[in-house]
């Protein structure tokens, strides 16, 4: 079946293209059509292996097949206290671009805390490391002002999963898919794969052909793609809470203009999170826990702060690594701030 957001990177680690809702390669916008052919890329999904091709040309029809990346996550000790509050450890990794150009880098061992019935979900940072090119940073502060804040964590929403979709209309259709429906336009769809016994969600918040203009103080930004893949442990629509979440992945392609002169800039934002370990604790100790923990997702890093090289340990969850032309860039142009 065709396989959406799955983001393409050049040599370098710059990313330059992303599939469609078809699985078909969207190419952005900068130069990627100049450069030299055969054109070695790496592939990455959340949810697949990643895979290396050689790309021979960029006009010819060429299909690809990615292999689904297993599920690896630590036992959960079962218990008779209350199930009240959900808690996920996982690991996270944040990119922010500017003008084509790494900008920011996080990546780390995070738990998030989430009431099953009242409470907003908050998390804590275990583990992490933050990397950024002063000379982009520089740049953007110049051209967007240091005030305007990118979310580094995608949210996760505390109801059940047919909650948070339910002002969207679902269609079944004759494949393992539903299809998400909003304003009569498609923006996504479910697909329920019952051998594997999973489910993955996979909505884009920008209508089909439309941008979203939004403007906060100074700022104008264009959204052209904004787009969260959920994946889910069981088959169950009904019953799937975020107990069951397995990853998240949250792609934002968009420009900003704050002066005239310097016109709309392109930008862009990856998040991804992987669950490792899920449990259960009560609300009398989510309670005790409230004073260490953070709510909103603005709350980024400014600096590093880890104990042990959790980056190390990927591939015992068979969680793919940072691509190689990025982790070329971490020491140099990115340089690791403590």
């Amino acid at each position: 079946m065709p396989i959406p957001s799955v983001n393409v990177y050049d040599g370098t680690g710059g990313l330059i293209g992303f599939t469609n809702k078809n699985g078909v390669v969207r190419f952005l916008d900068n130069g990627v059509k100049k450069q030299k052919l055969p054109l070695a890329v790496t592939v990455q999904h959340i949810s697949y292996e990643t895979k290396s091709i050689s790309l021979a040309s960029l006009d010819d029809k060429q299909m690809y097949s990615l292999a689904p990346r297993p599920l690896v996550l630590n036992e959960v000790a079962v218990n008779t206290k209350p199930k009240e509050v959900v808690v996920l450890k996982g690991y996270f990794r944040s990119l922010e671009t500017f003008n084509h150009q790494h900008k920011y880098f996080a990546d780390g061992i995070v738990e998030f805390f989430i009431p099953l019935k009242k409470g907003k979900t908050k998390y804590r940072m275990v583990d992490y490391r933050v990397f950024i090119d002063s000379t982009v940073v520089k740049d953007y502060n110049a051209k967007m002002g240091p005030f305007f804040q990118i979310p580094r964590f995608t949210e996760i929403d505390g109801r059940k999963l047919t909650d948070h979709l339910n002002d969207l209309v679902m269609e079944e259709d004759s494949s393992n898919r539903i299809r998400l429906l909003k304003k009569g336009y498609e923006v996504g769809y479910l697909t329920i794969d019952a051998g594997r016994s999973d489910i993955q969600l996979y909505l884009d918040k920008v209508l089909p052909d439309t941008v979203v203009n939004e403007k906060l103080f100074s700022i104008e930004a264009k959204t052209f793609h904004d787009v969260t893949i959920e994946n889910y442990s069981g088959a169950e629509l009904k019953t799937i809470t975020p107990f069951n979440l397995t990853s998240i992945y949250q792609n934002i392609v968009a420009s900003l203009k704050r002066k005239s002169e310097y016109g709309h800039i392109p930008c862009e934002i990856i998040n991804e999170l992987y669950i490792v370990e899920s449990g259960y604790i009560t609300s009398e100790e989510y309670k005790s826990n409230q004073k260490n923990l953070l709510s909103s997702i603005y709350s980024t890093p400014k600096k590093s702060n880890y104990k042990k090289r959790f980056w190390e340990t990927l591939e015992e969850y068979h969680i793919s690594p940072i691509n190689d032309g990025l982790a070329r860039h971490l020491g140099e142009s990115l340089k690791l701030i403590n």
